[in-house]
């Protein structure tokens, strides 16, 4: 059951829509698919895009789509780069990497979804004022993120709307997924939004 529904939400970088709603919402990364779900249900005529290789992940978007019957999902099961470049520029109205993969060895750092290279491909399909919001709980990955949203280069295409400072965004907004609270057993998950300028 579930290969039929995946084929019928699929969406193929090469048969893409000829049009697109006036809100576009974009995950990199769902993981487990909570917040894609959440995201398509808070907002019903917004077509939501969920990126995630991983099948686990995949099949539990998939379960929750079926017993929720959500109409607005749509799956892509591979990078989202792939995805990201067949895309029309400026469609995209917010886009969410919610701890994505930390991968903690320095060898391994040039897997990791934010780079500057991808935030500055994914700003090129996002809307004027589009929101970002990247979150991690890894203290290095995390680092990391604020050395690439300090460079000029993503502050010429980004704005800060908010500091570590600032409260989590609320549940209705974005709500807890099992990665958030598995990293909440251990350290508390920074949010950081940004604005598409």
């Amino acid at each position: 059951m579930y290969e039929t529904l995946f084929k019928a939400i699929e969406i193929d970088p090469l048969n893409l829509p000829t049009k697109f709603p006036n809100e576009v919402i974009f995950e990199i990364g769902f993981g487990g698919g909570e917040n894609i779900a959440h995201q398509a249900q808070k907002h019903p005529n917004a077509l939501c895009i969920g990126c995630e290789p991983f099948v686990n992940g995949i099949a539990s978007l998939l379960n929750k789509i079926d017993e929720e019957s959500i109409q607005n999902i749509r799956i892509f099961a591979d990078d989202a780069n792939i995805l990201l470049k067949a895309l029309p520029d400026h469609v995209i109205t917010k886009g969410f990497i919610l701890f994505p993969d930390p991968w903690p060895k320095k060898r391994h750092h040039k897997r990791r979804v934010v780079c500057l290279e991808n935030l500055l491909q994914l700003h090129k399909k996002m809307a004027k004022n589009a929101e970002l919001v990247i979150a991690t709980d890894h203290p290095t990955y995390l680092e990391w993120i604020l050395d690439i949203t300090a460079q000029a280069m993503f502050k010429d295409h980004f704005q800060a709307v908010n500091t570590l400072e600032c409260p989590r965004p609320s549940e209705d907004d974005i709500p807890v997924t099992r990665y958030e609270k598995k990293a909440l057993e251990n350290r508390p998950g920074a949010f950081l939004i940004f604005k598409a300028i």
